[in-house]
């Protein structure tokens, strides 16, 4: 029973994992980029994407953390938007005033 309620929480929540480890290494990216201000980490970020992802495992610094934690975050929230604000379709049946009409 046990195990069954693992699978249940864990599974689904399994891809949101990676997602925040990718988002990780996007934070160690930008932090490692060359330059002072936002623009110029940008653009120094593509150049350091290379040695970011080349090492599997995380960083400890608190910044990579913070960013992977909201990139997984916010994609969470987002598909549990889209998820929320779906419509129930059933199939072979009308919807609305479409069975009114003649």
């Amino acid at each position: 029973m046990r195990t069954d309620k693992l699978k249940k929480y864990l599974l689904p929540n399994l891809p949101y994992l990676f997602i925040g480890w990718a988002c990780l290494k996007v934070g160690t990216a930008y932090r490692l980029a060359a330059g002072a201000d936002l623009a110029h980490k940008l653009v120094g970020m593509v150049a350091a994407l290379g040695p970011a992802f080349a090492d599997f495992a995380p960083g400890l610094a608190p910044f990579d953390w913070l960013t992977g934690i909201a990139g997984a975050v916010a994609i969470r929230l987002i598909i549990y938007q889209k998820s929320k604000k779906a419509q129930k379709y059933r199939r072979d049946e009308e919807y609305g005033s479409a069975r009114w009409s003649a």
